[in-house]
């Protein structure tokens, strides 16, 4: 039996990117090429009309080895506001399939769970095995007190911290930008102490945040996202160099927070630029082996999701998912269908933790390693990607870093001319919103909720997270 392989492209002449276009040219038959074929994303790459070739770092990405029963963290994030509201939905939550918890605290008790004091905390978690189920907290205000009411829960249950998982969310910068206020440097000394603390009991714990999430709902464009996740990356490394802790066990100690949106292929495209950036910029710092592998959790995005019809959230949720387990993603939130009108009911919890499942456990994305390596497309996109996020990470340190880029309203203003953008794309029919400016329900179907999300009186923030496909159809 003859075994020999034939390479099937041999013979063939490479082609160009003329040629292919001189073919498309011919087969449009006098359409403009660039207004039918050619597509840019927010940054000005290109997507569309041209021939995709292999990059000079393309690649496999560098990710961590999957298992193939939990191939990644499945995260949900309790959003209650009394501790035994939070506990029943907590219990629910891990009976139906998630592997992971978030607690979104607030020490005024008015957007979420208020839990300063260690019983309260202690309460939202009764029953919960902290030794199996990671929590990792989410806070605007009071991110440190919340941090050591965790780490005392931990002492008090008496958990073994050599091995124990989770995150703090430490990202005083973020914190900061949120609320539209300078960064008081004495919030640097808070988080070394706590540094100190969390190393010393728990080194497996992630501590810090660095967060491009909140840029991305607040408008920012994918490369905007990745420059601030980057530089975040960059401040809390510095930081935690100051205190005398190893380059390595520094990266560790860093989570990524990115948003997944319904574009699948530039999703995937960013998650893989993200590690990328990663692991160059914590190489610099002294970081090798596998502390150059990043962690990363992707949200579905909250920007993307409609209030007027919010059944067809279920499909961008699907899609974003899909990317963020497709991108390589370390842990993955799924907001609720109702992320922008309320809070979740029970139904809608469900159906968000059964988009895990039926994604790794009928669609098998978990089983394949970064199925993106050596598609031209994807390899192009992140690339590309990685190429603009890492020009715009410059200019953000050589205005002093990301504190002080915040601080003057520089890199907000950049963040808004991107918003803007969108939403004339939006309102010009350049980007369609499924439900809302096409096919449009004309009898939408209500989604019950637990409540509307309480208006909370604040100074206006500098970085304000906003549901864009909401704002667009005049829902607050």
């Amino acid at each position: 039996m003859n075994q020999t392989l034939h390479a099937l492209a041999a013979g063939f002449p490479a082609k160009a990117d003329t040629d292919w276009r001189a073919l498309a040219e011919k087969a449009l038959r006098g359409a403009d090429f660039d207004a039918t074929l050619g597509r840019t994303t927010a940054d000005g790459i290109a997507r569309g009309g041209t021939m995709f070739t292999r990059p000079e770092s393309s690649g496999a990405v560098d990710t961590r080895d999957k298992d193939l029963f939990l191939p990644w963290g499945m995260r949900q994030t309790l959003v209650e506001a009394t501790p035994d509201k939070a506990n029943a939905a907590a219990l629910d939550d891990l009976m139906g399939g998630v592997s992971e918890l978030e607690l979104r605290l607030d020490p005024n008790g008015q957007t979420s769970l208020k839990a300063i004091d260690i019983d309260d905390m202690d309460a939202a978690l009764t029953g919960v095995d902290l030794s199996i189920a990671p929590v990792h907290l989410d806070a605007i205000l009071g991110q440190g007190t919340h941090a050591h009411t965790l780490l005392a829960l931990y002492a008090r249950r008496r958990i073994d911290g050599e091995g124990l998982k989770g995150g703090l969310g430490i990202n005083p910068i973020g914190r900061a930008a949120r609320q539209g206020v300078t960064l008081d440097p004495e919030c640097f000394n808070k988080a070394k102490d706590l540094v100190d603390l969390a190393q010393a009991a728990f080194p497996q714990l992630t501590i810090f945040r660095a967060d491009g999430a909140l840029a991305f709902e607040a408008g920012a464009s994918e490369a905007q996202e990745l420059a601030i996740m980057a530089a975040s990356i960059a401040a809390y490394m510095r930081l935690m160099g100051e205190t005398g802790m190893d380059a390595s066990a520094a990266a560790r100690a860093i989570e990524i927070r990115l948003s997944a949106d319904a574009d699948i292929h530039l999703t995937m495209a960013k998650l893989r630029a993200a590690r990328r950036i990663f692991a160059r910029i914590v190489s610099r710092f002294g970081a090798d082996g596998e502390a150059l592998r990043a962690d990363i959790h992707a949200v579905t995005a909250g920007r993307m999701l409609s209030a007027q019809d919010p059944w067809t959230n279920l499909i961008r949720n699907a899609c974003a998912g899909f990317a963020a387990a497709s991108g390589g993603a370390d842990a993955i939130t799924i907001r609720p269908l109702t992320d922008a009108i309320g809070r979740p009911s029970g139904l809608a919890r469900r159906v968000a933790r059964n988009l895990h499942i039926l994604l790794a456990e009928e669609s098998h994305i978990g089983k394949v390693t970064d199925p993106a390596a050596g598609s031209y497309l994807h390899e192009t996109l992140t690339e590309k990607l990685a190429q603009s996020a890492w020009a715009l990470f410059q200019e953000i340190e050589r205005r002093g870093g990301l504190a002080a880029a915040f601080a003057d309203g520089w890199l907000q203003g950049e963040i808004a001319k991107a918003r803007e953008a969108k939403l004339k794309r939006i309102a010009e029919g350049e980007e369609i919103i499924l439900g809302v400016t096409q096919y449009p329900d004309p009898d939408p179907r209500a989604v019950e909720t637990t409540g509307s999300w309480p208006h909370v009186d604040e100074p206006e923030a500098a970085l304000k997270p906003v549901f864009l496909a909401a704002q667009f159809e005049g829902a607050e």
